[in-house]
């Protein structure tokens, strides 16, 4: 009896030393990842579902309900298996539970009624006082206690997502009490929990402090976590509010528990920017950033039913490009709503509100800001009250905020030069404009022919240009290229100096060739000529000292002593240019010279740097264009020329390339590439760029949208490129533009890694298959279906010319005999396709496709 007595005692012990204080609980230690699976549950207890819309968001009637008390109470609770609880007149008891995976299911182990909630409580042990995330998913929803003191809550339903909240937690040494209250408003009831390693920088994702705004204009810094929670992690927080004009309109630090109203006082409905800087106790620190609309929120009637009380207001000393923004405003704001809004002086008396354009003495009043620099491109538009404020830099920099306003607030769009998309609306309502910008490129270029357009390329707001159009706002010029013959001709100075020129194998040569740089006399030649052009032609900001378009240099021993010593042929071409830029700079101190670092001088020279007045244009002809230039083997030498020549020239001009000079209206499947590539060139400081594309005709492969695509990516190298492209295909296409969309994806999945696509990509190419033109053909034929009227047709049909000019070249007999040639005819004839390459083209296509047998 007594052996029998001590051998009970001995498994008594044993299984007590296996589970926690609270009976029943296997003993639960802490593990990074692993899931708490032992539970004692209690319920179901009732709740009442509410029919107050304004308290949708709350907890159920009688989820606040203590029924816990007798033991201790929801933040002080001591329980174990078998204790009964009172619901009314009946009683529920504590149950074990064990989950054999991660989610406690409440709905087997306690009730299907709804609405109703259980208790969960379990005991873990922690072998240190250490810092984890409690990561908690529940359905519906509930709260969390840690060692009494309640950590989450949630009262709202949802459906159970594994470690959906993260709750920052200290556990102390020993055993820690966790107990768990779930909502069931129908459905799946259950939860699951488990400890995650604490990481300051998934606490800085997970809302652990954030500013809210009431309807009353109040503000407040709230948090997902308890002031004691945030006690625990935090020893200080400083707050910095700016408003959208970047002006610091409150700084402090805020109070322990660090939650609550804060002292921003908002006049009317604005967005802020706001940085809570977070010294934590475990030595890091966040650095909270969030933007939020604040104030008294009301909305106002720019127009409705063909009426509006708006002026539109400019100062007496307006810019002529801001008196043609003004104009352009109402045009289109006639168009979308019927309405008339008359153009006036500020100082004209005017009760009603207004559009005011361009920095003003009110806006000084209204913001508080200086007035922009003249040739400032970037602007605003913002919202006083009813007022609408529209400012930048008043040679252009106004003019394309008030663009900007017309396309982002009411969607105007400016496809080609002769098609727009501007919508119809009875009526627009706005509690806030509030929008700032300005150029990631300073000088842009969209080379193509539809883009040379002045109209169409100050609507998208391209400003440079190789000639010297009138635009409005002006534009940053760049005076030729190619300009060592056009300078000193052959034909002028060869016959009496043949030393100006090329010496090559020992003798001197004009035909193909080049300067002789060494030479004082071309020196003087050049200087002198550059000066004239520059005084006669003051309209341009770059002007030109570069290379013939091919190659042969001069091979003296004057220049080839300068070529060795700089490890390139740029060397001589710097050497030269930088004494030209010299000699012009007293009389043209705002004015640049500008030379190529193109095919044999596109490596930079290893000592000598360009002059400050002096622009290098940089040029991509021999990239590879299928894949972008830091992703491709083909392309890391001229990448590391490009980083090289970054470094050494104070001014950068990019002369990129988008176009197949050889086949202007064969596919060339390069979209994929162009965000990258701009992004790269203006990551190396170029000051401008131009996109070269197909600049003789209409035409060019996807011209119009390529053309497009260009001007946003040149304003902005970050837009969204995919949003750009379905916006041109469904407004300039239609309901053809699914179609057209399709072909283009499918053409573009022809790349591969291993596709590598130069500018004299060819119609026998391997990227280039019968099945392809089959399948094309077969897209296009859906699109003409579809097309909403004959002039969407037609801009279908000048999308597949790619596809019937590659038929045409790869199969001429095929092409006549099944109608593609005639087809291909009538559409360029019809459209005055006239370039089918660079050097013409149209002559030697018909000569190839008439003559095949």
């Amino acid at each position: 009896m007594i052996r029998k007595s001590i051998v009970l005692l001995l498994l008594t012990c044993l299984w007590a030393s296996g589970f926690s204080q609270a009976q029943n609980l296997p003993r639960q230690t802490v593990t990074n990842y692993q899931w708490i699976k032992d539970w004692l549950l209690c319920g179901p207890f009732p709740l009442e579902k509410t029919t107050d819309p304004a308290k949708l968001w709350d907890h159920f009637k009688g989820y606040e309900t203590d029924y816990l008390k007798k033991y201790g109470g929801e933040s002080n609770l001591s329980v174990k298996a078998g204790n009964p609880v009172a619901v009314g007149k009946k009683s529920v008891k504590w149950i074990a539970y064990s989950t054999t995976d991660s989610v406690v299911n409440l709905r087997s182990a306690i009730s299907k009624d709804a609405p109703v909630m259980a208790y969960a409580y379990t005991e873990v042990n922690s072998d240190q006082d250490q810092m984890y995330f409690l990561a908690f998913g529940s359905n519906d929803g509930g709260s969390v206690w840690l060692n009494g003191s309640k950590v989450w809550d949630f009262s709202f339903e949802r459906g159970l997502k594994v470690d959906s909240d993260l709750v920052p937690v200290i556990l102390k040494k020993g055993t820690n009490k966790i107990l768990c209250k779930i909502e069931q408003r129908g459905n799946l009831w259950e939860f699951c929990l488990r400890f995650l390693p604490f990481s300051n920088q998934q606490l800085a994702k997970n809302d652990f402090l954030k500013i809210e705004a009431r309807e009353n204009s109040q503000v407040e810094i709230t948090s997902q976590y308890s002031a004691q929670v945030l006690n625990a992690l935090a020893s200080k927080a400083d707050l910095t509010i700016w408003n959208s004009l970047g002006q610091t309109v409150l700084k402090e630090a805020l109070p322990s528990g660090y939650k609550g109203k804060i002292n921003l006082n908002p006049n009317h409905y604005q967005l802020y920017k706001a940085q809570i800087d977070v010294q934590l106790k475990n030595g890091g620190t966040l650095h909270l950033q969030q933007k939020f609309y604040a104030g008294k929120r009301e909305e106002y009637v720019l127009f409705q039913d063909r009426k509006t009380a708006y002026r539109i207001a400019l100062d007496a000393s307006a810019s002529e490009s801001e008196k043609w923004a003004a104009e352009e405003l109402q045009k289109w704001l006639k168009e979308i709503s019927g309405a008339d809004f008359p153009i006036q002086n500020l100082d004209q008396p005017h009760n009603g509100p207004q559009i005011v354009l361009g920095y003003t003495p009110l806006i000084k009043e209204r913001l508080n800001v200086e007035a922009p620099a003249k040739s400032f491109e970037g602007y605003q538009y913002i919202n006083s009250g009813r007022d609408i404020l529209i400012f930048g830099g008043s040679q252009r920099g106004t003019m394309y905020g008030v663009l900007a306003f017309l396309e982002n607030e009411l969607g105007c769009r400016w496809y080609t030069p002769t098609v727009n998309n501007i919508p119809k609306r009875n009526e627009l309502r706005f509690a806030r404009f509030e929008h700032s910008e300005q150029p990631g490129v300073r000088v842009r270029n969209d080379f193509y022919f539809e883009a040379f357009d002045p109209i169409w390329a100050t609507r998208n707001k391209m400003n440079g240009s190789m000639s010297a159009p009138k635009q409005p706002g002006g534009i940053e010029s760049y005076w030729a290229v190619h300009t060592f013959y056009p300078l000193m001709p052959p034909e002028e100075f060869f016959g009496k100096h043949p030393e100006y020129y090329s010496l090559i194998n020992g003798k001197r040569e004009h035909v193909r060739a080049q300067l002789c740089l060494t030479n004082p006399d071309v020196l003087s030649i050049i200087t002198e000529r550059i000066k004239k052009r520059m005084r006669e032609s003051p309209e341009y900001l770059i002007y030109d000292v570069s290379q013939n378009d091919w190659r042969n240099p001069c091979e003296c021993d004057h220049c080839q002593e300068i070529v060795k010593r700089e490890g390139s042929e740029s060397g001589v071409i710097v050497w030269f240019v930088n004494q030209v830029a010299d000699a012009v700079a007293k009389e043209f101190p705002d004015k640049f010279i500008g030379t190529l670092a193109y095919q044999y001088t596109r490596k930079p020279p290893l000592h000598i740097r360009p002059k400050d007045n002096v622009v290098v244009r940089f040029c991509s002809i021999e990239c590879c264009f299928s894949h972008d230039f830091n992703s491709c083997p083909e392309n890391q030498a001229f990448l590391k020329e490009l980083n090289d020549w970054a470094f050494r020239a104070p001014h950068l001009y990019i002369w990129d390339y988008v176009v197949n000079f050889g086949h202007y209206l064969m596919p060339f499947p390069n979209f994929g590439v162009l965000q990258s590539n701009i992004k790269t060139f203006q990551k190396n400081n170029a000051i401008g760029i131009m996109e070269q594309a197909a600049y003789q005709s209409r035409g060019g492969e996807f011209a119009e949208l390529r053309a497009y695509l260009i001007a946003k990516l040149l304003w902005n190298p970050d837009c969204n490129v995919e949003n750009t492209i379905n916006d041109f295909m469904y407004g300039y296409y239609g309901r053809s533009g699914k179609f057209v969309r399709q072909y283009f994806d499918f053409l573009h999945s022809q790349i591969t890694p291993q596709t590598h696509m130069y500018l004299n990509l060819n119609p026998s190419d391997e990227i280039f298959s019968e099945q392809l033109i089959s399948q094309s053909y077969d897209i296009f034929e859906e699109a003409k279906k579809v097309a909403d009227n004959e002039e969407i047709l037609r801009r279908v049909e000048m999308a597949s010319l790619p596809i019937l000019y590659l038929k045409c070249r790869r199969m001429p007999v095929l092409a006549k005999y099944d109608g593609t040639y005639a087809l291909f005819c009538k559409i360029t004839e019809r459209e005055n396709v006239t370039y089918f390459a660079e050097s013409g083209g149209r002559e030697a296509f018909h000569d190839l496709v008439k003559n095949a047998r």
